[in-house]
């Protein structure tokens, strides 16, 4: 039987047809890419775009020195926008609270304002489709006016989650709750006591690179992780970082591939500088509608109206049984006063109804 020549020896050549054109050497087969002769037969025929190689400290520490001038440009806004705020009534943080928080959700898709977010905390009344977005924004904006735990001290009292003690999880929800969530806050705070050495804005960074690596949120929610970093930020010289619209702390993340260190940090000091210049010229313009405000309420008697103008500070907007209570008189007082200052331009009615009204100031 014939030996078939498919079968032949290696090494044996096979049986050509006359009309088989010659053999070409691969060296002369042009549309063949050239190869290298360090290449390894394992490795992918395609670049491979750079990634983060690890969360070394050192690294990001290396990466603070060659980040300074963004630092430097980031720590004179938010040190700005102290200075501001604390000319203002204390409760005027939540004002910038809220729209921090707006300006976060955003980044997830959620576009929702800060009257919103403001009205809701009032009433407490949302359609099915917002509820579950408005309470995870009140949540955030609690954390932010420094209502609950801080990070620091742990994830579980900051987070609002199940307590170790009872690690039942709520069905359809893939976070971390109880004993995972304890071992997950123990590492977090661990990586931030490693970077002590470093800034406040350059400790936030890493956290928000931490969290976001070892998946304490889901990765298409930022909210959680944002709001840790904006704390952690403030390093006590504000009582936060105020995000403003159109930023976001992982930037880097929308391109393919990841970043290292050193662009991590330059996004997080430009968010941080973009938010606190923003917030610094608001409270710039909250301070020139009070001047305007006690000018154009100079000639009303009685303790009422100053009154009104520091509470119309304190919130994106208000209702007249808020500022009743805040001020510290009957709503037929306060509804008065507030006809007066609508119709000399310091304030706006934003719902447009009869009946649950709500009031805002007229920057």
């Amino acid at each position: 039987m014939n030996a078939d020549p498919k079968n032949n020896d290696e090494g044996e050549d096979t049986q050509r047809s006359l009309y088989d054109p010659d053999p070409v050497d691969e060296d002369d087969l042009w549309f063949l890419p050239a190869t290298p002769d360090d290449v390894a037969p394992t490795d992918e025929p395609w670049p491979i775009a750079a990634r983060e190689t690890s969360l070394d400290p050192t690294v990001w520490q290396a990466a603070e020195k060659q980040q300074y001038r963004a630092l430097l440009a980031a720590l004179t806004a938010v040190t700005k926008f102290a200075e501001r705020l604390q000319q203002m009534p204390e409760q005027v943080a939540e004002r910038f609270a809220t729209d921090t928080v707006s300006a976060v959700l955003r980044t997830e898709g959620i576009w929702m304002s800060s009257e919103q977010i403001a009205l809701y905390r009032t009433l407490r009344i949302a359609s099915d489709d917002a509820a579950q977005d408005l309470g995870r924004a009140a949540w955030a904006v609690r954390r932010l006016t420094g209502s609950g735990a801080t990070p620091q001290l742990g994830l579980h009292d900051f987070l609002g989650r199940v307590a170790v003690d009872r690690p039942q999880q709520v069905p359809g929800e893939e976070r971390a709750t109880g004993a995972e969530l304890a071992a997950l806050s123990d590492r977090w705070i661990y990586d931030l006591e490693v970077m002590y050495g470093a800034h406040p804005l350059t400790q936030a960074a890493y956290a928000f690179a931490c969290w976001r690596a070892e998946g304490i949120t889901p990765y298409e929610e930022v909210l959680e992780p944002t709001i840790a970093a904006l704390l952690v930020g403030a390093g006590g010289g504000a009582p936060f970082l105020p995000m403003a619209q159109g930023h976001r702390l992982d930037r880097h993340s929308l391109r393919a591939g990841s970043a290292g260190a050193e662009e991590r940090l330059g996004v997080f000091y430009a968010a941080a500088e973009a938010g606190a210049l923003s917030a610094a010229l608001e409270l710039d313009r909250l301070a020139r509608w009070r001047g305007r405000a006690r000018a154009k309420t100079g000639d009303l008697s009685g303790r009422t109206p100053p009154k009104l103008i520091e509470a119309l500070l304190r919130a994106s907007v208000v209702s007249a049984e808020w500022l009743a209570q805040e001020v510290g008189c009957s709503q037929v007082s306060v509804r008065r006063n507030l006809k007066v200052f609508t119709e000399r331009g310091l304030v706006r009615e934003v719902t447009g109804q009869d009946r649950y009204r709500f009031w805002t100031v007229a920057i």
